[in-house]
């Protein structure tokens, strides 16, 4: 069962254009404040791959881990995150994608975000009527979660950028 959602969202920063561009290139200070990303890791070894987990509360199942893997690129104006495959022999994985586009203000910088994120769950076949209404929950559930993680992402990157402003005003 495979599971998409995407978000835009843009906001402005009170940073000069190269400041705001460095922002979304750091992957560890933009995500600082999304409390739904579990074991962020960033690593530059040829290219950075940033790795972490999606924690999902599953009905019955308890609180599961999806990893995702993603290649950061940077771009002339910000940074891409290009999905990268995974291979694992969990229930499941998420595939997260998207791009930050730094404009310059003429008080500040204007940042615009696109955010694609799709679960992956390997469930079993559902023959019965239980085993199809389980499987029914479990990806009604999954796609509350996924809801949930694009509805909190704005709000993440917006309050690390407001920390982030703090700072260099300071």
């Amino acid at each position: 069962m495979n599971l998409s959602h995407a978000v835009s969202f843009s906001f402005s920063l009170n940073l000069p254009y190269s400041a705001g561009v460095d922002f979304v290139r750091d992957v560890e200070k933009s995500l600082s404040k999304a409390s739904f990303i579990q074991d962020l890791e960033v690593v530059n070894s040829p290219d950075t791959v940033v790795t972490a987990n999606l924690p999902v509360n599953a009905a019955l199942f308890g609180q599961q881990l999806l990893m995702f893997r993603s290649c950061l690129h940077t771009t002339p104006k910000g940074a891409k995150l290009e999905a990268l495959s995974i291979d694992t022999d969990k229930p499941g994985w998420a595939e997260v994608s998207g791009e930050a586009v730094v404009s310059p203000l003429p008080t500040g910088s204007q940042v615009d975000y696109t955010f694609d994120i799709t679960i992956h769950l390997r469930l079993p076949k559902a023959e019965k009527w239980g085993g199809q209404a389980l499987t029914k929950m479990i990806e009604f559930t999954a796609q509350r979660v996924l809801e949930n993680i694009t509805a909190s992402f704005p709000s993440a990157v917006q309050d690390a950028a407001q920390e982030v402003e703090a700072a260099y005003t300071t």
